[in-house]
């Protein structure tokens, strides 16, 4: 019910909609028809039947005192009495969701960072909505308070009424009698929405446990020993009722029960109590930093990175090392060491060794980089390590890749090699090998057994070493070839093809004058006869004749860096004279001095050498004649020339230039077997 204002009147109406019966008000109280024939039956338009006709949006309002005696009666019993309820109806219709509260309560932060529980900021946010309609009622009252003819008088006892009426439906938590009512309405106006917020959220003086108990505890908790919750929940009682001392070791002061008491008398707290604070996510958090080991409180509390593989094959290289998952016949682990490709998951590198030490990971670098030769791939643009083996090579790795970097020490999460030796084990190496997993493994399918000999556990499935190095070689291949584990980036693609088919547009070739000297192996060796470097019994020709003047003077002793292939053979060393770069040096090819037996081989090794000969004469020739002449006279016979003013002409002799025939004729070379050969 409420009133509408007709002719300047206010007239107490009921709405149609709640007495008339249909099918959305089933229970009703009168007919459609029936209220039809008192409109027609009604003459009276000063005081009609009908204040206000249905239409969209808007009901049907029927004038209660035009109502006939036992129906009136039967709406107050059903709906309450009508001047009580037509006080209700207009502030009930007022009350509409506060976004902007919702918003504030949501955001709240209390004074310890957390937020509002989710049924507080409803709670409030509804509050809120509750005094906006007694608000906007009030307003609107006291401007109007001379057409309606009440004045203020009451107005709080029937806002209160009015707000005791609608709690259930609207589910707030306004006081329910007047005095405190407007005494909240009063906050509200003044400071607005925080008035609503309960001062118990963040007071100190209302928790049991204080800010220094919760300490405390947290204290006690991590100790070296690592106490249960229960034992530190002893301890606490024990030091508030002085039956033990606690000294703090980093400043050296005692811990003073006196601190932990209230009104006089020590804080008990329960052992649900201990449990709850050190249990709180937050609490857990930092004391969990102090009772677990660096790994496993990563792999629990730390956040991690969350990032996605690159696009293309040699953007990124993650290595790291393993122990194969079965023994050697001796009780010793085989330790591997792996290079991945980030982008297609293969295999690009690997080495084996008994010992884990820095020469395994040279051999994986090795390895790789015989891959790479061979396959004519580019260099590539990142490469991933981790701190252990590996810290020795941190400024060669600087000088090899435009990025290089260094996992956390501990993070197995951060190196994507880490997930990549477990998507190996326990996918081709699981399918293809025995005895693959672990003894303590829950799933049947990973538990493997153990003998027991002289009171010692043996594990089973013990293999050579040369047998658990070949058996992982194939491992590898096969993971390479195994179809790539992004289906749906990559249809019907293997790991290898992947790789191949992607390859970084940004890659640089090799330098390998860099890579040899960080990585390849190195020897002492001396330039001969301005030509070659002999390594390892073979002989290696310098660039050209410019090399020459890169030399120290009176100094033809080099060092040599080189790096065979897989079948031993070097095919060319890289020469330094101490930190200094001098030239590549490919290895030389004799050929057959015999024209009747020459391959076309061997005249392509004739001509390479004696081309090397042609351009040394060439280069010494054209030096040589860019010498001056000087001719030296004593210095009376030059001031009596300059006297009569006499030409002094220096003779020269004009050389033609040698060719290879003629050095070849006059036995200019050294024979093989005479140890010396180009």
């Amino acid at each position: 019910m409420e009133y509408f204002n007709y002719n300047g009147q206010q007239v107490l109406c009921v709405s149609g909609s709640e007495i008339i019966i249909s099918k959305k008000n089933p229970e009703g109280i009168v007919s459609a028809s029936l209220v039809k024939k008192w409109q027609r039956e009604d003459n009276d338009p000063q005081n009609p039947l009908v204040i206000q006709r249905a239409c969209y949006n808007r009901s049907l309002l029927l004038n209660f005192s035009k109502i006939p005696a036992k129906y009136r009666d039967e709406i107050s019993t059903k709906l309450g009495v009508p001047v009580d309820q037509a006080k209700v109806k207009p502030f009930k219709d007022k009350i509409i969701a506060d976004p902007i509260a919702l918003t504030y309560f949501s955001n709240y932060s209390l004074s310890d960072g957390r937020l509002l529980p989710t049924e507080k900021q409803m709670e409030y946010a509804t509050n809120a909505s509750v005094l906006n309609a007694v608000k906007e009622v009030y307003q609107s009252m006291k401007s109007a308070r001379g057409k309606v003819g009440t004045g203020m008088n009451g107005f709080w006892a029937r806002a209160v009424m009015a707000a005791n009426d609608v709690r259930a439906e609207k589910n707030h938590s306004l006081p329910s009698k007047e005095v405190p009512f407007k005494r909240v309405y009063g906050k509200y106006i003044e400071i607005g929405y925080e008035s609503l917020i309960s001062r118990k959220y963040c007071n100190n003086n209302s928790r049991k446990v204080s800010d220094k108990i919760e300490h405390l505890i947290m204290s006690l908790y991590t100790m070296p020993n690592k106490p249960f919750a229960s034992h530190t929940h002893i301890l606490y009682l024990q030091f508030i009722q002085g039956q033990l001392e606690l000294v703090d070791q980093k400043t050296g002061e005692l811990f003073d029960p006196k601190d932990f008491y209230l009104n006089g008398k020590p804080i008990e707290v329960s052992e649900t109590t201990v449990r709850n604070y050190l249990t709180q996510p937050k609490n857990a958090a930092i004391v969990d930093r102090a009772r677990m080991g660096a790994h496993r409180y990563n792999n629990t509390h730390r956040p991690h990175h969350h990032r996605h593989a690159p696009n293309f094959s040699f953007s990124k290289l993650s290595m790291d090392d393993r122990d194969l998952p079965r023994k050697c016949i001796n009780g010793q682990w085989v330790k591997a060491y792996y290079a991945y490709d980030v982008a297609s998951g293969c295999v690009v590198g690997y080495a084996y060794s008994l010992n884990k030490n820095e020469a395994l990971f040279l051999d994986c670098m090795k390895n790789m980089f015989r891959l790479i030769d061979k396959q004519g791939f580019g260099m590539p643009m990142e490469v991933e390590v981790e701190n252990h083996l590996v810290n020795k090579f941190f400024d060669d790795l600087d000088a090899m890749f435009p990025f290089v970097h260094v996992c956390t020490p501990g993070n197995s999460q951060e190196k994507r090699a880490e997930h990549m030796n477990r998507a190996k084990k326990f996918g081709i190496e699981k399918k293809q090998q025995n005895g693959i997993g672990r003894w303590w493994a829950k799933h049947k399918a990973y538990a493997v057994d153990r003998d027991l000999v002289n009171n010692e556990f043996v594990e089973k499935n013990q293999l050579p070493y040369e047998r658990l190095v070949a058996d992982d070689i194939k491992a590898c291949n096969d993971y390479n070839n195994d179809p790539h584990p992004n289906q749906k980036k990559y249809p019907k693609k293997t790991r290898w093809q992947v790789l191949i088919e992607n390859m970084n547009p940004n890659m640089a070739r090799p330098r390998k004058s860099i890579i040899y000297k960080a990585i390849g192996n190195k020897t002492e060796t001396s330039i001969r006869r301005n030509h070659y470097a002999t390594v390892m019994g073979a002989k290696y020709a310098i660039s050209g004749f410019d090399v020459l003047d890169k030399l120290i003077p009176n100094n033809y002793n080099v060092e040599a860096y080189y790096l065979p292939d897989e079948e031993g053979i070097i095919h060319e060393v890289y020469l330094y004279q101490g930190d200094n770069f001098l030239c590549k040096a490919d290895k030389i090819h004799t050929y057959n001095e015999s024209k009747a037996e020459a391959t076309a081989i061997d005249w392509e090794n004739y001509k390479r050498q004696g081309k090397v000969v042609s351009e040394f004469d060439a280069a010494t020739k054209k030096a040589k004649k860019e010498l001056a002449s000087p001719v030296v006279y004593k210095s009376e016979i030059l001031k009596e020339a300059l006297a009569e003013e006499v030409e002094i002409v220096p003779q020269t002799k004009e050389e033609a230039p040698v060719q290879i025939d003629e050095l070849i004729e006059n036995n200019n070379y050294d024979d093989e077997d005479a140890g010396d050969s180009l």
